[in-house]
C-alpha cells in the first residue's frame, strides 16, 4: 500500500472555545451556558487542540501520510449567526495557519455558520479559493432544521459549484427525539450515550441524508458529493428496503440506492468491523469507500494494517487508502 490518507479527523480551538463560553456567560441562559461548556470541553479533548509535532508523530508511527481535518464540534457553527459567522471564520483561519506549517500532511474542511446560508456559502468559497480548503463539514443542526430545508441549500449549491464535497457528521440529537427514543428505565448516562454514539447520532445523520434524497436535493444538484462516516450512518444498510417506497411515490429521478452509490462516499470513522466493511465493499464498490479514524477520539493501532491484511486486491486497497480521496478532493 503506497500511502494512507484518513478523512474524519478533528481539531478543536482553545481560543475559540474560550470566546464562545465568554459570550454565553454574558448573554446566555443557564441551560445554554451549561450546553456550551460541555460542547467546548468535547472540542478540547486531549489531542484535539494540537495540529503539530504530536499529531505528526502519531501519524508517522501509524503509517498515516495525511489527515483531512475538520472542527471537533458543531459549535460554533450551530449558534446564532451573530456568534457563528465570526467564530467560524476564526476557526477556519486558525486551522489554515496551523496546517500551513505542514504542507501535504493536513487538508481541511471548512466550518460553516448553519444559521445563515448565504454567509456560509461565502465562507466556503473564501476557504476553498483563498485558503486551499478541500470541502466542508456540517455537524449538528441550527434550530433543529433538517439538511433538506431551504436554509441549507446555498451551502450545497456552492459546494457543487466549487466541486468540493460536504461531509455530514453527527451532532447533538434533538431533545424531543431523545425523550421519545432514548430515555427509559436506565441511567441518564445511558440515555446520553445511547442518543449519541450508541445509535442516536448515526440514525440522525443517516435520516438527514435520506431526507435530502427524497426531498430532491440531489435532483436539483446532481453533481453534489456527500461524505459520511460510520459506514454510511446506518441507513446505507437499509437502502434497498427504502427503494421499495417506489419512484412512482417519491417522484424522484433515481432510487435511494442510486443516490447512495453515485453521490455518497463512506468511511469507517475508526469502526474497523470486518462485516460492515464487507457489506460496503460489496454494495458500494471500492470506488466509493474512503478511510478514516476519528482522531483523536478513536485511535486504532490497526488503522493501516486492517487494510493491508484484509485480503483486498492491490487496486482496491490503493483506491480506499488514498486513490479515491485524492481524486475526490483533487489532491493531485
Amino acid at each position: 500500500m503506497d500511502k494512507l490518507i484518513t478523512v474524519e479527523e478533528h481539531y478543536g480551538s482553545d481560543a475559540v472555545n474560550a470566546k464562545i463560553v465568554e459570550a454565553f456567560e454574558q448573554h446566555g441562559t443557564q441551560a445554554e451556558i451549561e450546553q456550551i461548556r460541555r460542547a467546548a470541553a468535547t472540542a478540547g479533548a486531549p489531542g484535539a487542540n494540537e495540529m503539530g509535532p504530536e499529531r505528526i508523530a502519531y501519524m508517522d508511527a501509524h503509517g498515516i501520510d495525511a489527515q483531512v481535518i475538520s472542527y471537533a464540534s458543531g459549535i460554533p457553527a450551530t449558534l446564532e449567526p451573530e456568534y457563528a459567522v465570526p467564530l467560524c471564520r476564526a476557526v477556519n483561519d486558525e486551522m489554515a495557519l496551523k496546517a500551513s506549517a505542514y504542507p501535504g500532511r493536513f487538508y481541511l474542511f471548512a466550518h460553516l455558520p448553519h444559521g445563515d446560508g448565504k454567509m456560509a456559502a461565502q465562507e466556503l468559497e473564501r476557504c476553498v479559493k483563498e485558503k486551499g480548503f478541500v470541502g466542508a463539514m456540517l455537524s449538528g443542526h441550527y434550530h433543529d432544521l433538517p439538511y433538506d430545508d431551504a436554509a441549507y441549500f446555498p451551502i450545497f449549491e456552492k459546494a457543487q459549484e466549487l466541486d468540493v464535497p460536504v461531509y455530514l457528521h453527527p451532532g447533538l440529537v434533538s431533545p424531543v427525539i431523545t425523550q421519545h427514543y432514548y430515555k427509559g428505565n436506565w441511567s441518564d448516562r445511558t440515555t446520553a450515550l445511547l442518543s449519541g454514539f450508541g445509535v442516536g447520532w448515526h440514525f440522525d445523520v443517516g435520516m438527514q441524508l435520506v431526507r435530502m434524497m427524497l426531498a430532491g436535493t440531489f435532483d436539483a444538484l446532481p453533481d453534489l458529493k456527500i461524505m459520511t462516516g460510520h459506514w454510511g450512518e446506518l441507513v446505507s444498510f437499509y437502502m434497498y428496503r427504502t427503494d421499495e417506497i417506489g419512484q412512482e411515490v417519491t417522484g424522484r429521478s433515481r432510487k435511494v440506492s442510486d443516490y447512495f452509490k453515485e453521490n455518497v462516499y463512506v468511511n469507517p470513522s475508526g469502526m474497523l468491523y470486518p462485516e460492515q466493511f464487507r457489506y460496503c465493499l460489496d454494495t458500494f464498490g471500492a470506488d466509493h469507500i474512503l478511510w478514516g479514524e476519528d482522531y483523536p477520539y478513536r485511535k486504532k493501532e490497526n488503522i493501516r494494517t486492517f487494510l493491508e491484511e484484509y485480503g483486498l486486491t492491490e487496486e482496491e486497497r490503493n483506491k480506499i487508502a488514498y486513490g479515491n480521496v485524492q481524486k475526490l478532493l483533487k489532491l493531485v
